[in-house]
């Protein structure tokens, strides 16, 4: 521990080291950012760009929950099959209400 000028600030022990400023990045810049490193644009590069290191894009990636495109298109695939789904499971309970409604005037 070193003492400078009588007091003592613990938050002063490592003088010599520069101190990293809070960056805020919008969510856009980092969505657009991690779309590049999914994009195959090489992590190093937009890191320097944008002053991050490797684990904060790793972490904005994480935290992002984006898909890689095979991912997303099967998704995409996936969502219309439930829709089919959906308009027949449609389709099949107008078809029962009829039913019943004719079986209700027959008796």
């Amino acid at each position: 521990m070193q003492f400078s000028g009588g007091v003592y600030n613990p938050t002063q022990k490592h003088q010599n080291t520069p101190i990293m400023a809070h960056k805020h990045h919008p969510k856009e810049a980092r969505i657009r950012a991690v779309q590049q490193h999914d994009g195959g644009r090489p992590a190093s590069e937009i890191c320097k760009e944008m002053n991050i290191s490797p684990a904060t894009l790793k972490r904005w990636r994480d935290q992002l929950h984006l898909l890689a495109p095979p991912d997303a298109a099967k998704m995409r695939e996936q969502e219309k099959t439930i829709e089919h789904m959906a308009r027949v499971v449609a389709e099949q309970a107008v078809q029962i209400r009829i039913l019943q409604m004719a079986l209700e005037k027959k008796r």
